[in-house]
């Protein structure tokens, strides 16, 4: 076999640190809340109705699931052993506190978008974690 210009034959795979873990936990759980986030804040916006959805209303989500993400990520560094409840809420009640300071609301009272956009993170939040686990689940019996 052909030796070229510094390749050598001893391959090593890279070994996934303890810091690496964290970091890898930290941007799924972000990624996670800021789809959550993201989803139920565009959903609400646009009340359901899919049809007048545009960039803008992208944008403002983004901002909502951006700020809610990063909450969830330094509340839950806090948080000893996080279930899947406990997380659902934080989710909710940060995207619930991100929207109310992003935008002003659709419909209702001042706070009733915002509500009603972290309800619908808080149930997304579950929704996920309960897929994301029989999903592992069933890749860990196979």
């Amino acid at each position: 076999m052909p030796r070229y210009l510094g390749a050598t034959q001893n391959f090593t795979i890279m070994k996934t640190t303890p810091w690496k873990q964290s970091v890898q936990a930290k941007l799924r759980s972000f990624s996670k809340s800021f789809s959550e986030a993201w989803t139920a804040c565009s959903l609400m916006m646009v009340q359901g109705d899919l049809s007048v959805f545009t960039a803008h209303h992208a944008v403002v989500a983004a901002k909502t699931g951006l700020i809610a993400g990063i909450g969830v990520v330094i509340v839950s560094s806090f948080m000893s052993k996080p279930n899947k409840w406990a997380l659902a809420w934080v989710t909710g009640f940060l995207t619930m506190l991100a929207d109310v300071f992003n935008h002003p609301t659709h419909f209702g009272a001042w706070w009733m978008e915002s509500a009603a956009t972290g309800l619908g993170a808080g149930v997304l939040a579950i929704v996920f974690s309960t897929v994301l686990t029989k999903r592992r689940q069933d890749n860990e019996s196979n």
